[in-house]
C-alpha cells in the first residue's frame, strides 16, 4: 500500500512516517516503476508499534534500538519507567513551586528571588541524588564481596564444582572465567577475582564465593576517598539503625513521648536498608 493508505491504517501522519524512516525506524520497499514507497503488512505493524511506544513517551532512538534488537522489551520499558518517574518528580516540583508564587501579576513577581530559590533547590537535589547513587554503589560493592547460592549437586568433584559455577554465572548473566579448578576453585566474575568453598547443611550444599582482594575493590564510578567515606556511612547505618529503632520502640512502649517523625524516619531508613539487602541476597541465591 502507498503512504496515504499507511497513514489511514496507522493513524500516523505521512510527515511522521517519513520522519521515522529518516531516523532508521522503518525501511519500506520502493516500487520499481515509480520509486514510490510501498508499505507491507510488516511495515504497518511496525508503525503501530512505534505509535504505541511514542504514546508512552519513549525516545525515538530507544525505539530504534528496540526494533533493531539491540535491547529487549522489558529493558526498554524499565528504562522508560525510570524516565517517566524522573519527569514526574520534576512536574511535582514545578507544581509545588507554582503554589508558592502568590503575586497576582508579572510586575509584582520577584523573579530574582524565585530563580535563586529554584537554583538552590536544584543544586541541593543534585547533591542528594549523588549521595543516594554513591550509597547504592557502596551497598552493591559490599554485597559483591561474598556471594552464595544453592547448587543442584553436592559439588563433590572439581568437575561438578566448575559446572555449578558456570551454571550460576549463566543464570545470572555473569562473565565468569575459571582460573583454577578444584574443591576450592578460583575464578573471576566481571574481572574481579574470587575463590569458592562449600558448606553442607540439612538442605544440601551451599557454595560460598568470596572476593580474593576485597580491600582493593572500589566501584569504578567512585574515587578512593569518597568510597572510604561512604563505606563508613554504610557500616554506621547498618550498625546503629536497628538499635536506634529498638530504643525508640521501647521508649514509646514505656509511654515516653517521642516525635512521631523521628520514629518514622528511623524505621523507614532501617526498613529501606533491609529491603535493599534482601533484594540483593535473593538475586545472588
Amino acid at each position: 500500500m502507498g503512504i496515504k493508505e499507511a497513514e489511514e491504517a496507522t493513524g500516523i501522519s505521512r510527515q511522521n512516517i517519513r520522519f521515522y524512516e529518516k531516523q532508521g525506524l522503518l525501511h519500506p520497499a520502493r516500487n520499481k516503476n515509480n520509486s514510490y514507497r510501498e508499505y507491507s503488512e510488516e511495515d504497518i505493524l511496525r508503525l503501530k508499534q512505534i505509535r504505541l511506544l511514542r504514546k508512552l513517551g519513549m525516545p525515538v532512538e530507544e525505539i530504534r534500538r528496540l526494533l533493531d534488537g539491540e535491547t529487549g522489551l522489558q529493558t526498554a520499558l524499565e528504562d522508560q519507567e525510570r524516565r517517566l518517574e524522573a519527569e514526574a518528580e520534576k512536574l511535582k516540583a514545578s507544581w509545588q513551586f507554582c503554589r508558592r508564587i502568590r503575586e497576582t501579576s508579572l510586575k509584582e513577581m520577584d523573579v530574582d528571588r524565585y530563580l535563586s530559590q529554584m537554583e538552590m533547590e536544584e543544586k541541593q537535589g543534585a547533591v542528594f541524588a549523588k549521595f543516594i547513587e554513591d550509597y547504592k554503589n557502596v551497598t552493591v560493592s559490599e554485597e559483591l564481596r561474598s556471594l552464595a547460592f544453592k547448587p543442584d549437586t553436592m559439588c563433590r568433584t572439581p568437575e561438578e564444582f566448575t559446572m555449578e559455577l558456570c551454571k550460576y554465572a549463566e543464570q545470572n548473566q555473569l562473565d565468569l572465567v575459571i582460573t583454577k579448578e578444584g574443591l576450592r576453585p578460583e575464578f573471576t566474575i566481571d574481572g574481579i577475582e574470587y575463590t569458592a568453598y562449600r558448606s553442607f547443611g540439612r538442605y544440601g550444599a551451599t557454595v560460598h564465593c568470596t572476593m580474593k582482594h576485597p580491600e582493593d575493590y572500589i566501584p569504578p564510578e567512585m574515587s578512593e576517598d569518597r568510597y572510604g567515606r561512604m563505606r563508613m556511612i554504610y557500616r554506621v547505618c547498618n550498625a546503629c539503625l536497628l538499635p536506634a529503632f529498638m530504643v525508640c520502640m521501647v521508649l514509646a512502649w514505656m509511654g515516653i513521648e517521642l516525635p512521631l517523625f523521628l520514629l518514622l524516619l528511623v524505621a523507614a531508613v532501617y526498613i529501606g536498608i533491609q529491603i535493599r539487602w534482601l533484594q540483593k541476597k535473593n538475586d545472588f541465591i
